[in-house]
C-alpha cells in the first residue's frame, strides 16, 4: 500500500514537472517572436518613431551677389580716385607767351603743348593784364586750382581741383614762380578723339614786356 502511494506521487510529480516545462518553453518562443518582430537596435517595446525629415538640409547655402556698378552715362568722365593710374605724356615743356597788345589774347593749347593756335582746341588764354600782371582765363569745361606746388602728383592735382576749385570765368593772375593744375574738357577731348589729361603748369618768368614764360607736364587720365 505505501509502495503504491510512492508510486502515484512521484507520477504526479512528473506530470507537474512536464507541465511547468511545456509552458516555459512556450513563453520562450513566444519572447523570441517579439524579439524578431522589434527593429534592428531598438531596445524598447514602444512604437518605433519615423526619423525627422531632413527635406532642404541638403539646399545649397543661397549667397547674396554684390549688386554691380551701373555703366557710366556717355559723356559721363569716369571717377578718378587715389587709385587712379595715369599715363604721362610730356614734361616739362616750355612756352613762351606774348599776346600782340594789352588788348589781345593769346590761345594755349595744354595737350600739345602749343601756343597761338586757334580758340576751338585751348584750356586757357593768356591776357597781357595792362595795366595789372598778365592773367589767364580757363577755357569752358576745363578745371583748374592755384592750390599747386612743385613736384605734385597727378592724383594731388585732381584733390586740389576737388578741394580748391578756380571759379568758372575767373581771370587768375599770373606771378613767377605760381603753379596750377588743369584738368582738360572730358566732352571736347571725346569730340576729337583726343585724350582726357591732367596738366601742371609753373609760371617761370614775366618780363618787363609782359612776355610770360611757362613750363607744363602732362598726364593721360585713364578711360576706365
Amino acid at each position: 500500500m505505501v509502495v503504491a502511494v510512492a508510486v502515484l506521487a512521484l507520477l504526479v510529480a512528473v506530470g507537474s514537472a512536464a507541465v511547468s516545462w511545456r509552458a516555459l518553453d512556450q513563453a520562450q518562443t513566444a519572447r523570441d517572436i517579439a524579439s524578431a518582430r522589434q527593429p534592428v537596435g531598438s531596445t524598447g517595446t514602444g512604437p518605433v518613431a519615423d526619423p525627422p525629415s531632413t527635406s532642404g538640409a541638403a539646399d545649397p547655402a543661397q549667397t547674396t551677389a554684390s549688386p554691380e556698378e551701373p555703366p557710366r552715362s556717355p559723356g559721363t568722365p569716369p571717377e578718378l580716385s587715389e587709385q587712379t593710374v595715369y599715363e604721362p605724356k610730356y614734361e616739362n615743356q616750355s612756352l613762351t607767351l606774348k599776346p600782340t597788345d594789352c588788348f589781345k589774347e593769346m590761345e594755349v593749347d595744354l595737350d600739345e603743348p602749343r601756343a597761338n593756335v586757334g580758340s576751338n582746341s585751348t584750356e586757357m588764354a593768356l591776357n597781357a593784364g595792362c595795366p595789372g600782371a598778365p592773367f589767364i582765363k580757363l577755357a569752358n569745361g576745363v578745371e583748374g586750382s592755384e592750390a599747386a606746388t612743385a613736384g605734385m602728383k597727378p592724383a594731388e592735382c585732381n584733390n586740389s581741383i576737388r578741394s580748391a576749385p578756380i571759379a568758372a570765368e575767373a581771370e587768375v593772375p599770373l606771378r613767377k614762380g605760381s603753379w596750377l593744375c588743369i584738368r582738360t574738357n572730358y566732352a571736347a577731348a571725346r569730340e576729337l578723339r583726343d585724350r582726357w589729361r591732367m596738366v601742371l603748369l609753373e609760371v617761370v618768368a614775366i618780363n618787363n614786356d609782359r612776355t610770360t614764360v611757362i613750363r607744363v607736364t602732362a598726364w593721360n587720365i585713364p578711360e576706365n
